[in-house]
């Protein structure tokens, strides 16, 4: 019944909602929607058919932020998504699409947030807490006496 996905991203990208991306979007547009495809169809919803709210959030956060693309480009994702869920829905290819048309559109902030200026991913810093110098060890501070008798006493 429904068409691959792919198709739908070529005749996006010939339709009149595709002239309304900025440049920098346009040029990595399709290479951008077929990775979201790609990663969806790893996440369980091989087809248009089966995306929903939950799988459209999770690779947009999780996946999205590690594609190769300009600074600009990343950003724009949720956008591009935006606008090609409101392709679909707004001509008829897919009514549904205006759920997950509205989840790209509530995910964008956190998209962005997760991102740094040069648009790579924000990762969380693990810092080790607990000292890792023993007693007996040499003090760390380079004295050549051991922990116990010179910063630790």
């Amino acid at each position: 019944m429904f068409e691959s996905p792919e198709s739908y991203v070529a005749e996006y990208a010939e339709s009149q909602h595709f002239l309304f991306l900025p440049p920098e979007v346009k040029e990595h547009a399709e290479q951008a929607l077929s990775a979201f495809f790609d990663r969806a169809a790893l996440r369980g919803a091989p087809a248009l058919a089966a995306l929903t709210p939950a799988v459209v959030e999770s690779v947009l956060l999780q996946d999205m932020g590690h594609l190769n693309l300009p600074a600009a480009a990343k950003r724009a994702l949720p956008e591009l998504l935006d606008g090609f869920f409101g392709f679909l829905k707004e001509s008829g290819r897919f009514p549904a699409a205006g759920a997950l048309r509205m989840c790209a559109e509530a995910l964008a902030p956190r998209f962005r947030a997760s991102l740094r200026e040069d648009g790579s991913r924000k990762g969380e810093t693990v810092r080790n807490v607990s000292a890792t110098v023993g007693r007996n060890d040499p003090c760390f501070c380079g004295s050549g006496l051991k922990y116990k008798k010179c910063c630790g006493g």
